[in-house]
């Protein structure tokens, strides 16, 4: 069947004729592939003439505007997936590219100071480098996540299996919630027991924590059960305190 080119038709296998440009008339070439031996269609030269060059720049613009809005969409869907609450989306800190490193790596870091120290940015930095080198990161506030594990589900089950598969976990502001349900907290420890049993040196699956309390608190602060105390002694064993010091940023105002 013939084919169709810029109101030419033309047989299957068969080249056109020179086009006219439909701006200023001037014959363009034709241009071809060499596909098994034979030259193929690829198409016209392109015009010189400024209105040529002007329906290319506008065209060559709209595909830029489709590729960076694909790339954006892309983007937000990554960080909605990882569960970034939007304020962090764009975090940064100066900490941020070396502990983003050594996560990669499978170093755990535990962060914990005052209010306002830096410590939710700084996690939130290290997981965007880690998420934009193409890692499963998944962020979670421990109030929310021990408030939705009171009551265990398919839903539940599903979070934490995705949780524990992940490439990076972060736990923001873990002990705030108070002493937990011992259900929730035991639900809680099997997640971070999972990472830690299913640890390889191609999937090291750390975690980064942060908390008002220093790691010795954890255990009374998660749970008045035994619950707390082994989740206290996981962390231990999986990541690295760091404690962050310094006045509150919000307090005064540059945070």
């Amino acid at each position: 069947m013939p084919a169709t080119t810029d109101g030419l038709r033309f047989d299957a296998g068969k080249l056109p004729s020179p086009s006219p440009c439909p701006h200023c008339g001037a014959v363009r070439a034709v241009r071809t592939v060499e596909v098994a031996g034979r030259p193929l269609f690829a198409g016209f030269e392109p015009c010189g003439c400024p209105a040529a060059a002007e329906e290319r720049a506008r065209w060559e613009a709209d595909r830029a505007r489709a590729a960076r809005f694909a790339e954006e969409s892309a983007w937000e869907r990554k960080l909605e997936r990882a569960g970034i609450l939007p304020r962090y989306r764009e975090a940064s800190h100066p900490w941020a590219p070396k502990m983003a490193a050594m996560a990669m790596e499978g170093q755990g870091f535990y962060l914990h100071g005052g209010n306002g120290t830096g410590k939710t940015t700084l996690a939130c930095a290290a997981a965007l480098i880690c998420l934009r080198k193409g890692l499963d990161v998944r962020f979670a506030v421990a109030t929310k996540l021990l408030d939705e594990l009171r009551d265990f589900g398919d839903a539940q089950r599903r979070q934490l299996a995705a949780m524990a598969k992940c490439d990076l976990l972060v736990v923001d502001d873990l002990g705030k919630e108070g002493a937990a349900t011992p259900r929730a907290a035991e639900k809680l420890f099997d997640l971070f027991n999972d990472r830690y049993n299913n640890q390889t040196l191609v999937t090291p699956r750390p975690v980064v924590v942060t908390s008002n309390f220093p790691r010795g608190d954890v255990a009374a602060r998660v749970s008045e059960g035994g619950a707390g105390m082994a989740v206290a002694s996981r962390l231990k064993e999986m990541c690295r305190a760091v404690e962050m010091d310094g006045e509150d940023w919000r307090l005064n105002g540059q945070g």
